[in-house]
């Protein structure tokens, strides 16, 4: 961000005049903090519900950033529009098996560094599907690595095909239960 408050003086306007302080903010860091949402949500939409929600955040904690800290304004601001930019993005992501072939796409490429939260997802989810039973595993990840239907791994597994589909069904449950625990 170019533009930076002098955080000691912006704790004393925050005590004294709280609406200037905010106004402040908010002509300061807007555009900046916009572009940051915007880049992990790829949603205008998005972005500025998330910014708006960051300077609601803000006001309702003024009394308690009015205080000296030794991290500044600024940090706090982007550290609020990061981790509401994720929650926002976990909350629409929507795991399901199909969904797993942005999985692949992004594993093949490197388009992913432009989409840090989906990397940051691909990686998480690749380190929970590790530590599932090794048949829930690779009954999974033959599914989203090698695109394999389901007779074929129970072919190349030697299990039966109703087991393949228990296996598959076990793990996408606790992916799905998982994600509504929010990691």
């Amino acid at each position: 961000m170019s533009d930076t408050i002098d955080n000691e003086r912006f704790r004393r306007l925050l005590r004294s005049q709280p609406e200037k302080a905010l106004e402040l903010l908010y002509q300061t860091y807007l555009r900046s903090l916009l572009k940051i949402a915007y880049k992990f949500t790829r949603d205008d939409e998005a972005s500025h519900d998330i910014v708006q929600d960051t300077f609601l955040l803000i006001w309702s904690k003024r009394k308690e950033l009015s205080h000296y800290h030794e991290k500044s304004i600024e940090h706090f601001l982007v550290r609020v529009v990061r981790n509401l930019a994720i929650s926002y993005f976990k909350r629409k992501r929507h795991l399901d098996i199909d969904d797993f072939q942005f999985i692949r796409a992004y594993d093949k490429s490197n388009s992913y560094q432009d989409r840090p939260i989906e990397y940051e997802l691909i990686s998480e989810i690749r380190a929970l599907i590790q530590t599932f039973p090794m048949r829930q595993r690779q009954c999974l990840i033959m599914k989203i690595d090698n695109e394999m239907s389901l007779d074929q791994i129970a072919e190349k597994l030697h299990i039966s095909r109703k087991m393949v589909e228990k296996s598959q069904t076990r793990s996408l449950k606790r992916l799905r239960k998982w994600a509504k625990k929010g990691r």
